[in-house]
């Protein structure tokens, strides 16, 4: 009988899924794997250490993560154990942030030998079969996030939950219980009048108004906590009549909205819990064990924060490894090149490799020594706006937006721009997939609720582990193991700022902290020799070899890693502030205040009081939920917690937006009511003529329109008078340019309007700026000026000197010429709208009018500070 081999299946052999059951421990497992021609044939010694530990102390933790940096086997560490694990009968889930990285996890399960499935994508496609292995504890389940934090997970059997990249968790976690409302939908502008007069009409003209040159879309309010209860039903109805993904994700929050945080900005509304409330998700709380891989787990609490643990084990980095890294990189800091040369939308053309491209300065050099460029950038129109200005034409533009493919286009390719927004983590171009890597701006802001804490709220401490894990991670995009390298441009004022603080430097890992050191130097070079420097990089040639290797060892020895301030003490805090959160999603608002009063009772740091501040604010509006009529204990801690709350937000306005105190009025800060007073002055004196005032405006607003220095600050004094100060310019050499005086409240403004937007704000002038207000008060004949006051450097100029900003002082700022324009046409819309309600009405009467107008105008004193200070030249 002859057999037709063609149609007969080759045999296999017979196996055990369960062959290496019994090993003793992830380490011991190792060893009895089965070998392939793929697989790793050792352990490195910080991973067996690694193993060893969990083995010894954390095998029935609930809650462990281990911190294995990027390159040193934080896959093979997580994949080992899962797979004991699954020998002792549990059932894994190993999840991953997205899709390509959980194909790259399989891939690496299968070159090891583990039995592994992939479960990503719609539940109703995925392999049944291979949903069976893994529902019968054959393989282990490798998936995304999105399949663990929804509403209906078909994963939910699991024994064991294993995190990869956790670092990276706070927006996939996050975004379950989060909905954005676009303003592009009905429910947009709906919602606020859902909230009826809870919201100042100034306010939502200004966040409805169509786009034009005098908007400002960096602004972001936080909608009162007690406005959101009160329209609830309201509330619901609007958004009930959403569709697709924002219905989906509304029904996750409906029955908890009061529970709810709402932001809205300009751009979108967004809702969501502080800190998701997994503690009632089945899914991921009942496994009995959630092990967290993380290649930086931050000592501030920000894993806990993100997944709403309360209590997460450690297994640290190895030291050895901290001070050896992954891989090489040479960072270039082009704008810091002698002369500065930066990306120009004016530049002529210039022909590369044949085509004809904008000339992108030093910048498009850089790049183009490449032919294969990642682009890192905060948001989707700076990658954008960056590829146009470098000439890449469309056909070499790759993304990650493809759920299938991700950025497999981009690594097969031979020449390309992989535009990459936001993805900090998630993606691996290690070898010759990509050497050249732009980091274009800071990345501080993911969402609405991390641009209120920033921009509004002032907490930058709070947010400093997340933005450090940001810039960590994305550095090491295309260095992911230790024989990697590539060269990393990084530009931007802010992120060159961030990168300058030297606490910054120093809570970075040793070898990070030595290739930055060693960028910053070599980047004041002349930005032609700076090109042949990163040439040199990519090549890893004899001049590499021989000069940067010694210097940059020499720099890892000298450097010492310490933590940031204050991290010790957000890290205690994650406990009280998680217990309070699932309080309020409980909506046990009694429990939920008293929490929050712990919270904020024990945050006592100078640097974390914005921060105490909103935690006061919320255990103030639970207790006015928590109460039963207006005498009730729960209200009368309502009203002392307000107090308090508005006693830490000094220096803001955001409270006072948010929940005013119940007597107060547009100016109850005292600053703002000398404010009031000096504008009452004027409009009954000087200022009381139509011409005068027309005049003085128009001069004004000519003045700061140009740049001319003596005019220019012309124009900042009589801005300041507008403003109810008493402005002027201070005598002598060296002294501010300006100086508004409110009594309780000084600043003073360095006007550098003359200086072309290219170049370094130099270390003289940040200098000279650090000692106008001591002179001011000695001018006075006080010790010092008012607590929080501020001076303010006004230029085109948005970089500054690396090393001036360590010694910046705190209360020194960097402002804009444009943002002082702005000003200046808000006050005279201000005095304009005064002017025709002020004619023969006595200033008792016109007192609480003229604040309003101010407040609704943001000319107040407490708003200017705000407007001017959004930017420290230090850092917080």
């Amino acid at each position: 009988m002859t057999i037709d081999d063609s149609k007969r299946p080759r045999p296999r052999f017979k196996r055990r899924t369960d062959a290496v059951a019994g090993a003793a421990d992830p380490e011991t497992l190792f060893g009895e794997l089965p070998r392939t021609p793929k697989g790793v044939g050792a352990l490195w010694s910080h991973q067996a250490d690694q193993l060893r530990e969990y083995a010894n102390e954390h095998r029935d933790t609930p809650d462990v993560a281990l911190e294995l940096p990027t390159g040193s086997g934080k896959t093979l560490v997580g994949l080992l154990i899962s797979e004991w694990r699954r020998t002792l009968g549990q059932r894994v889930v190993y999840a991953c942030p997205t899709k390509q990285l959980a194909r790259q996890v399989l891939y690496k399960a299968q070159d090891q030998g583990i039995p592994a499935v992939l479960l990503i994508g719609r539940h109703r496609d995925w392999d049944q079969p291979e949903l069976a292995r893994y529902t019968r504890g054959e393989a282990i389940a490798i998936t995304v996030y999105s399949a663990i934090f929804n509403l209906n997970s078909h994963l939910s059997d699991a024994h064991t939950l294993v995190f990869d990249d956790a670092h990276a968790a706070e927006g996939f976690v996050a975004e379950a219980w989060a909905l954005n409302v676009r303003r592009r939908l009905d429910q947009y502008e709906q919602l606020f009048d859902a909230l009826g007069d809870s919201v100042e009409p100034s306010f939502v003209a200004r966040m409805v108004a169509p786009e034009g040159p005098a908007t400002d879309s960096s602004e972001v309010r936080l909608i009162p906590v007690g406005a959101v209860a009160r329209h609830a039903e309201d509330i619901d109805r609007v958004l009930a009549g959403l569709n697709g993904d924002p219905m989906y994700r509304f029904r996750m929050l409906r029955e908890n909205l009061t529970s709810c945080l709402f932001y809205v900005s300009r751009r979108e509304f967004y809702i969501r819990p502080m800190i998701p409330p997994t503690f009632e998700h089945g899914p991921y709380t009942d496994p009995v064990q959630r092990l967290y891989l993380s290649a930086t787990l931050g000592d501030a609490g920000e894993l806990e924060r993100a997944f709403g643990r309360a209590d997460i084990k450690r297994v640290p980095v190895p030291p050895a490894w901290d001070r050896a890294g992954s891989g090489r990189r040479f960072f270039v800091f082009p704008e810091l090149a002698a002369p500065p040369i930066e990306i120009a939308e004016d530049a002529v053309d210039t022909e590369v490799d044949g085509e004809v491209r904008p000339d992108a300065g030093l910048v498009g050099d850089l790049l183009d020594l490449a032919k294969k460029r990642l682009l890192l950038t905060p948001d989707g129109d700076s990658a954008t706006k960056i590829a146009d200005l470098l000439g890449v034409p469309a056909s070499e533009r790759f993304t990650a937006k493809d759920p299938d493919t991700g950025i497999q286009p981009f690594i097969d390719a031979d020449k390309g721009t992989l535009l990459a927004p936001s993805r900090y983590d998630g993606m691996d171009l290690a070898a010759d997939a990509c050497r050249m890597l732009l980091m274009a701006g800071l990345p501080t802001a993911s969402h609405l609720q991390d641009r209120f804490l920033e921009t509004k709220l002032r907490a930058s401490e709070v947010l400093q582990e997340r933005i450090r894990t940001r810039v960590l991670q994305g550095a090491g995009r295309c260095t992911r193991g230790p024989k990697d390298w590539a060269v990393v441009v990084v530009v931007g004022e802010d992120i060159l700022r961030f990168l300058s603080r030297t606490e910054v430097r120093k809570s970075l890992p040793i070898e990070l902290q030595a290739e930055i050191a060693f960028g910053l130097e070599q980047s004041q070079e002349p930005g032609d020799d700076l090109v042949y420097l990163a040439e040199s990089a990519l090549e890893q040639d004899q001049i590499w070899q021989e000069d940067a290797e010694p210097e940059l060892a020499k720099l890892r020895r000298e450097a010492t890693r310490e933590p940031q301030p204050n991290v010790a003490e957000l890290a205690a805090s994650t406990v009280r502030e998680v217990r309070a959160w699932t309080y309020a999603w409980q909506q046990d608002w009694e429990s939920a205040a008293r929490t929050a009063v712990e919270v904020s009772d024990n945050l006592q740091a100078p640097g974390l009081r914005p921060y105490r501040a909103l935690w006061a604010y919320l255990g103030s509006a639970w207790s006015s939920l928590a109460s039963t009529d207006d005498a009730s204990p729960a209200a009368l801690r309502s009203s002392e917690l307000l107090r308090r709350a508005h006693n830490a937000a000094v220096g803001t306005t955001w409270l006072k937006e948010v929940q005013p105190l119940p007597s107060a009025t547009y100016d109850s800060d005292p600053v703002d009511e000398k404010g009031v007073e000096g504008v009452l002055a004027l409009l009954s004196g000087r200022l009381s003529s139509s011409v005068k005032f027309e005049n003085q405006s128009a001069t004004m607003l000519a003045n700061l329109n140009q740049r001319e220095a003596t005019k220019y600050e012309q124009g900042v004094v009589a801005l300041g008078q507008l403003l109810g100060s008493e402005a002027f310019k201070p005598p002598g050499k060296g002294r501010a340019d300006a100086a508004w005086i409110w009594e309780a409240f000084w600043m003073t403004v360095e006007a550098k309007s003359e200086q072309d937007s290219e170049g370094l704000l130099s270390m003289e002038y940040v200098r000279q700026t650090n000692t106008q207000l001591a002179s001011l008060a000695a001018d006075r004949g006080v010790e010092a000026p008012p607590a929080g006051s501020i001076s303010v450097v006004v230029s085109p100029r948005s970089v500054v000197d690396p090393d001036a900003v360590p010694i910046a002082g705190p209360h020194v700022y960097l402002s804009t010429p444009k943002l002082v324009l702005d000003i200046a046409h808000d006050a005279v819309r201000a005095w304009k709208e005064l002017r025709g309600m002020a004619k023969g009405v006595v200033g008792e009467v016109l007192h609480p009018t003229v604040a309003r107008i101010l407040w609704e105008h943001r000319v107040l004193p407490t708003q200017v500070r705000e407007r001017l200070s959004r930017d420290p030249i230090r850092g917080a």
